[in-house]
């Protein structure tokens, strides 16, 4: 009956607030549009009044209509969430209340966060005098205020709920959700145009020599740039703030954020963006050079070379930085914490995590060198005929994303290897870790059998006449060099996990294993306990929690 009643009210409540932020959004915007005609801010008058006034009765009725509607059944909502006893405490903790607010807040943050980048991007046209329109701002003004108090509003109601009452479940994990995808939303943002600024930079620093339309050209482009920066990162900075906030509160918001899969899930997706975007713009900037060295291109110098080299390199700077500040975060938590077993398994998910990537990358780029290498070496006219300018910048391409992979695959797989030789019986037998070499033999197979597929299927055409032998090399080199490269990767990973099995399997042949069970009161100290009694043991005996590994 309960739940029957909330979803009737906050779904009441969604649809008659959207209508009335609609219907206000409208108003405001029509009434700054003529203050700004009376005050001579703005000459332009793009409707009669007749239909200016036709649209005020439209907008009006709208929130007239809808503002009762929501502030009822807002009323009765609110009614019984204050109420002292444990029907409010249910009402504030329960999952549709939740659901309510979090899409509150995320539809009030998408608006003002698009309506806040026009906004500023605007004034800051006007500022610096940019060529050509900028628009009005009534529009994107309005829709700021409208949406920026609906999103203060209900951002209090929730942090008054969570101060409340120990939220579980979707009543704690929905509103998290919000906040960090609007944390991520806001870091793309951040990162994409802080790029497009430095490139803005070395457009000015280095100009081109072609004639550009005029001298103040760069100034709507920073304008934006500027304006797409400052909105990220106040929506970055806020929600990521938020977080950090939680992390050292008391009581059940601290333990909940600390234990959020949500959180973890969003510090490696920061780092996963970071690593493929760093290693794409770096793998760019490196076949910029080798095409200037090859001479696939005429070579440049000075300012020109300079520019072609720069420009990816001021796009991966930001991600570099995104991918480092993470990193820092996800060990700093991970040293934090009191759990050697959890501390491990945060670890590997980020080298084997960023190992998997840099394989990648690393393993496409050979694949593709070595199709070519095989082409000319068996005579085919992949090469041969191509003009030298097309095997060259697929080379200076495909060299670039193999250094830039297997350099990031090396590195982070001797740090696996470290921890390997450092303590092989956990390291060894890490889900993490067997997670890693069963995704890399998985791929590796598959590209093992699609490569020896297409290579089957173009020999039989030609025996059996459907198909001309001309050009057979070159139809296939491709895939042989996918066949060479995959065929390694299953055979030294099988390697590797056969000699992970073996020595788990020694090494429980070997130990031999008595299950203890420590138990104490609700406050009492375990791990400190534990260590304790690890100083006490003898030597060749160890101590550690009966846990699934990670």
């Amino acid at each position: 009956m309960q739940i029957a009643r909330r979803l009737y009210i906050y779904f009441i409540a969604a649809v008659s607030l959207a209508m009335l932020a609609v219907g206000l959004m409208s108003l405001l915007r029509i009434g700054l549009e003529q203050i700004a005609i009376a005050l001579g801010w703005s000459e332009v008058i793009l409707e009669p009044g007749e239909a200016i006034r036709r649209q005020i009765s439209l907008w009006a009725a709208v929130s007239i209509v809808a503002l009762p509607v929501w502030l009822l059944h807002w009323w009765l909502a609110e009614r019984a969430a204050l109420r002292p006893d444990a029907d409010g405490e249910a009402e504030r903790g329960s999952t549709v209340r939740a659901l309510y607010l979090s899409a509150v807040l995320a539809g009030s943050f998408l608006a003002a966060f698009f309506a806040g980048t026009t906004l500023v991007q605007r004034m800051l046209g006007e500022v610096l005098d940019a060529p050509g329109p900028t628009g009005s701002l009534a529009g994107p003004l309005a829709l700021v205020v409208v949406s920026a108090s609906i999103w203060v509003y209900h951002a209090g109601v929730r942090r008054g709920d969570a101060a409340a009452v120990e939220m579980r479940g979707a009543a704690a994990w929905a509103p998290r959700l919000y906040r960090y995808a609007a944390a991520f939303i806001g870091a793309l943002q951040l990162l994409f145009e802080l790029g497009t600024l430095f490139r803005l930079i070395i457009e000015v620093l280095l100009p081109r020599e072609t004639i550009v339309p005029s001298d103040d050209w760069w100034r709507g482009p920073l304008a934006g740039g500027v304006a797409s920066v400052v909105v990220g990162l106040l929506a970055w900075a806020g929600h990521w703030g938020v977080s950090l906030e939680l992390l050292r509160q008391p009581g059940w918001r601290g333990l909940s954020e600390r234990a959020s899969v949500l959180r973890r899930a969003y510090l490696y997706v920061m780092i996963l963006v970071g690593v493929v975007a760093t290693l794409v713009f770096t793998a760019v900037f490196l076949n910029e050079a080798f095409a200037w060295v090859l001479g696939v291109i005429p070579r440049p110098a000075g300012d020109a070379l300079a520019r072609r080299l720069l420009d990816p390199l001021a796009r991966a700077l930001p991600f570099a930085a995104a991918w480092a500040y993470h990193r820092w975060i996800v060990l700093a938590e991970a040293a934090s914490m009191t759990e050697v077993p959890r501390q491990a398994s945060v670890r590997r998910i980020y080298t084997y995590g960023v190992a998997f990537v840099g394989l990648g990358f690393g393993s496409v780029g050979l694949a593709y060198l070595l199709g070519l290498l095989l082409d000319a070496v068996l005579g085919g006219t992949r090469v041969v005929t191509a003009p030298p300018d097309w095997w060259r910048r697929q080379v200076a391409l495909f060299v670039a994303l193999t250094l830039v992979g297997t350099g990031a695959w090396l590195w982070h797989w001797y740090m696996a290897a470290r921890r390997v030789s450092a303590d092989p019986a956990d390291e060894r037998g890490a889900t993490t870790r067997r997670v890693y070499l069963f995704a890399t033999l998985a791929a590796s197979l598959v590209a093992v059998l699609v490569s020896l597929a297409v290579t089957l299927y173009r020999i039989l055409t030609v025996l059996l006449g459907v198909g001309s032998a001309r050009g057979l090399v070159s139809d296939v080199s491709a895939a042989l060099g996918v066949f060479v490269v995959a065929a390694a990767l299953l055979a030294y990973h099988g390697i590797v996990l056969r000699d992970d099995l073996r020595e788990r399997r020694a090494e429980a042949a070997a130990e031999k294993a008595l299950p203890l069970l420590l138990t104490g009161p609700p406050d009492a100290d375990l791990s400190g306990i534990l260590d304790d009694l690890r100083e006490r043991l003898p030597e060749g005996y160890t101590l550690r929690p009966f846990i699934e590994r990670e």
